[in-house]
């Protein structure tokens, strides 16, 4: 039975055409889609904008400074950009050095490998699904009282972190390394939308919730945000990795079809192409 289910799950997604709105990493999810029989078309829908380093040079100095008691890092691109940024304010050693010295937490795994790169390790870290619900509850076990905290943001204040650490006594000090916006070339994601609409996929994968944001914001400025949400409500499947992205959905008014048990790429593909093969041949 289980070599039935695991056959399934490899040709689950058999004839079936995905759209896949990943920037970063869009030939590995390809790669996963075409594995088990799928055909995935990509199209960039986030760019991650890095600031100038002069955007993040007081927090930074604070930062270097050791005016901070604590620093909570949530992605490992902020973490490099971070780095990077202090660098170009001749601050790159002071940085690694302060990260050593200070108690640090993690948002998951991507800030942990940077950091244990660097011979660094954190003193906390937020368990799967690595949302802001589970480093809230890893930031707990640390005393806030009168502390102040770095925080080191990713594509747009964290606000409901920066209330919770507030709550508790902390002042924090925020650093936005990189911000997401919209690709120059817009005319693929339209030509997704329609797509969607015309029922041109099967599925569509969302990995953050910036996607969501992105693609009903240039669904919206034609005016096909409704048309766009009844599509995904109805003859498409759509995918999601995680509680964060879903969220956004809700907020947009689209129901998930898919969500994996773990928050990562290849259960995300393997629990859509499971869904399929319990669906039958398109």
């Amino acid at each position: 039975m289980e070599g039935e289910a695991r056959a399934g799950v490899v040709s689950g997604l058999s004839g079936r055409r995905i759209l896949v709105l990943e920037a970063r990493l869009p030939s590995i999810l390809a790669d996963l889609v075409a594995r088990r029989g799928g055909e995935a078309v990509c199209v960039p829908v986030a760019v991650e904008v890095e600031a100038p380093a002069s955007a993040v040079a007081a927090p930074l100095g604070l930062l270097c400074a050791r005016k901070v008691d604590l620093v909570v890092l949530q992605t490992g691109v902020g973490t490099v950009c971070l780095h990077r940024q202090a660098t170009g304010l001749g601050l790159g050693d002071a940085y690694l050095e302060t990260l050593r010295s200070l108690p640090v937490a993690v948002r998951g795994p991507k800030p942990a490998a940077i950091l244990h790169r660097w011979g660094i390790h954190p003193a906390l870290a937020a368990r799967s699904p690595y949302t802001t619900d589970e480093l809230c509850a890893a930031l707990a076990e640390h005393p806030m009282s009168e502390k102040t905290a770095f925080v080191q943001h990713y594509g747009e204040m964290n606000e409901r972190l920066r209330e919770y650490l507030q709550r508790r006594g902390a002042t924090t000090v925020d650093a936005l390394p990189y911000r997401w916006a919209l690709p120059a070339n817009l005319d693929p994601l339209r030509k997704a939308v329609a797509g969607l609409q015309a029922g041109a996929f099967d599925a569509l994968l969302i990995t953050s919730r910036p996607q969501v944001t992105h693609l009903f914001e240039v669904a919206e400025a034609q005016g096909e945000g409704g048309a766009l949400r009844e599509a995904l409500n109805s003859r498409v499947t759509v995918a999601v990795v995680g509680p964060v992205a879903r969220r956004a959905l809700d907020r947009r008014g689209v129901r998930a079809g898919v969500e994996p048990s773990h928050p990562k790429m290849a259960p995300l593909v393997d629990a859509l192409a499971a869904h399929f093969a319990q669906a039958g041949a398109p």
